[in-house]
C-alpha cells in the first residue's frame, strides 16, 4: 500500500430519506493517514445557497435533533457553496495523485448514502470523481463480512449496534462527527479481530479482508 493511501471518513446529518426530497444540514469528514490519524477536520452546518429555510422531514429532526430555527440562527451556518469551497480546499491540500488516481479514499458506515446527499447538496459528482479515489471503504460493508464468516452476531446492523458490541467508546450518535469518529473506532476493532482470526490460523479469510480494507 502506498505510503501516500489516505481516507475521508465522513459523515452526514440530513432532513429525510431522499436527497432529492429535503435538504443536507451537517456535514462532517476528516483526512486520516493508514494509523487513523487525523490530519485535517472539516465539521459543517449547511443551509441552501438561496438562503431559504431547508426542507426536513419532522421524522429525521426527531433522530438528528436539530432544531432548524436555530440551525438558521446560528453564525457558522454556512450555504453549500461555501461549504464546497471549504471541503473542496481540505480535500487539495492532501490530494497526491497516482496518474488518473487519488491517494484518498472515501470512508464511511453505509457510505453509499452519504456520499449520494453530498454529491446532491454540497459537491457534485463531476468534481468529486477528480478528487477522490473511485474506491470506497463502506465500515458496514465490512461488517456484513464478518456476519457472513460467523464472527460476529447476524444481529448487528445500525452503527449504535456495533458500537456496543465492539465495545468502543459510545459519542452522540446521530451527530455527523460523533458518528464518523465512532465509525473509525469500529474499523479498528475490525482489523484488529480479522488479524487476530489470521494469526489464529484462519489465515485466507484473514488476510482477505485485511486486503480489502488496505487496497488501494
Amino acid at each position: 500500500m502506498s505510503s501516500s493511501q489516505l481516507y475521508m471518513y465522513f459523515d452526514s446529518e440530513t432532513g429525510g430519506l431522499n436527497e432529492n426530497k429535503a435538504d443536507l444540514l451537517t456535514w462532517y469528514g476528516c483526512i486520516v493517514d493508514e494509523e487513523y490519524k487525523i490530519l485535517e477536520e472539516l465539521d459543517l452546518k449547511l443551509k441552501p445557497n438561496d438562503g431559504r429555510i431547508p426542507i426536513a422531514e419532522a421524522g429525521a429532526l426527531k433522530v438528528n435533533k436539530i432544531i432548524i430555527a436555530d440551525h438558521m440562527a446560528n453564525p457558522d451556518t454556512i450555504s453549500y457553496a461555501e461549504g464546497q469551497k471549504k471541503l473542496v480546499g481540505m480535500i487539495k491540500s492532501h490530494l497526491k495523485k497516482n496518474g488518473r488516481f487519488s491517494n484518498i479514499s472515501p470512508a464511511g458506515y453505509n457510505v453509499p448514502f452519504d456520499i449520494r446527499w453530498t454529491q446532491k447538496h454540497l459537491l457534485d459528482q463531476e468534481t468529486w470523481e477528480s478528487l477522490l479515489h473511485y474506491k470506497i471503504n463502506d465500515v458496514m460493508q465490512n461488517v456484513d463480512f464478518l456476519k457472513k464468516c460467523g464472527w460476529v452476531p447476524k444481529t448487528l446492523g445500525s452503527l449504535t449496534t456495533v458500537v456496543d458490541y465492539f465495545n468502543v467508546p459510545a459519542r452522540g450518535a446521530h451527530n455527523a462527527k460523533e458518528d464518523t469518529l465512532m465509525t473509525i473506532d469500529v474499523e479498528k476493532k475490525i482489523l484488529e479481530l480479522m488479524k487476530s482470526k489470521k494469526d489464529g490460523g484462519n489465515t485466507d479469510l484473514g488476510q482477505n479482508l485485511i486486503s480489502l480494507l488496505e487496497a488501494e
